[in-house]
């Protein structure tokens, strides 16, 4: 399990730095080690006053950071990439970073972020202030993975970060498997979203994306929703934990990103982290959930409680 300062909740920044800062350290405490951030998300300072603030020490942290390869004023050239890694560096009080990823790489853009962006972190690299570099895909639109496909074979990537969930699991064969045989670090992102958040938000979510044509006509929502909701009920816990627990055990996923700004949820979620694995016959059927689709990610486009 990694915590992961983004997504909509932004570790509870709403709140306040203080509230971030509270969040992440309670969760240092519990025993996750991993924690992701990003220039794009302005948590970085509470993910350093969390750690200050935990009983444990930076070096025993992981912390993973992103920069942006564009801005308003156009493409990040590679000396501009190193002045935005010096400036994550500030920002989270540290003298090195444990990774640093390039944020949210289209298809379209990739070949111009691994020529024009990648050489800016290889120097950081080199001088020893960044320890591993990254690159992460953009899934809301790029279900497909065809960024990751393209990384993983330059070779050039130590870690990817790649959405993959119980709705969307096109990444086992083009990704994950290959990341394998690579050696390459695998952080899950989207693990659970708004529509993964209970049955009946993940009912009304199915059938819409049925009626409007997102799902193929060869897809049985109704079936899908029944093999779902008879493995939550004997796991007897929640939709969340059912989904957590499945990515958890993906082979080639090397932690899960969990976000949330609620000190309940994070501790509901510690306590998926500790249960057992799903037996193997759960696994098995649920791999094959919305077998072939890859038209989803889990997002409604609402907000989810904060």
């Amino acid at each position: 399990m990694g915590f992961g300062a983004g997504g909509f909740s932004r570790a509870g920044l709403a709140r306040g730095v203080d509230h971030t800062a509270a969040i992440i350290a309670e969760a240092l405490d519990a025993g996750v080690t991993l924690i992701d951030t990003a220039e794009a998300y302005r948590t970085e300072p509470g993910v350093a006053l969390g750690i200050e603030r935990s009983s444990v020490r930076r070096e025993d942290v992981v912390i993973s950071t992103k920069v942006l390869f564009r801005t308003q004023d156009g493409w990040r050239t590679p000396a501009e990439i190193e002045t935005a890694v010096q400036a994550r560096l500030e920002t989270l009080g540290t003298d090195y970073l444990d990774i640093v990823h390039i944020h949210g790489v289209r298809p379209q853009d990739y070949e111009r972020v691994r020529d024009g962006s990648l050489p800016g972190l290889q120097r950081c690299v080199d001088a020893g202030t960044v320890r591993s570099i990254g690159i992460t895909e953009a899934f809301r639109v790029d279900l497909r993975h065809e960024t990751l496909v393209r990384a993983i074979a330059d070779g050039v990537w130590d870690v990817i970060m790649v959405g993959f969930n119980l709705l969307n699991q096109s990444a086992r064969e083009t990704v994950l498997q290959p990341a394998i045989a690579a050696d390459i670090g695998v952080m899950d992102m989207f693990a659970v979203r708004q529509a993964l958040r209970d049955m009946d938000v993940l009912t009304e979510h199915l059938r819409e994306k049925a009626a409007d044509g997102t799902l193929p006509d060869t897809v049985d929502v109704d079936t899908e929703l029944g093999r779902i909701a008879a493995h939550v009920s004997a796991s007897g816990s929640s939709l969340p934990d059912l989904a957590y627990r499945f990515v958890r055990e993906e082979p080639g996923i090397s932690s899960v990103l969990v976000g949330t700004g609620n000190p309940d949820h994070l501790r509901a979620n510690l306590r998926t982290f500790t249960r057992r694995p799903l037996a193997p016959a759960v696994l098995e059927d649920l791999s094959s959930v919305l077998a072939g689709v890859a038209a989803l990610n889990g997002e409604t486009g609402g907000l989810p409680p904060s």
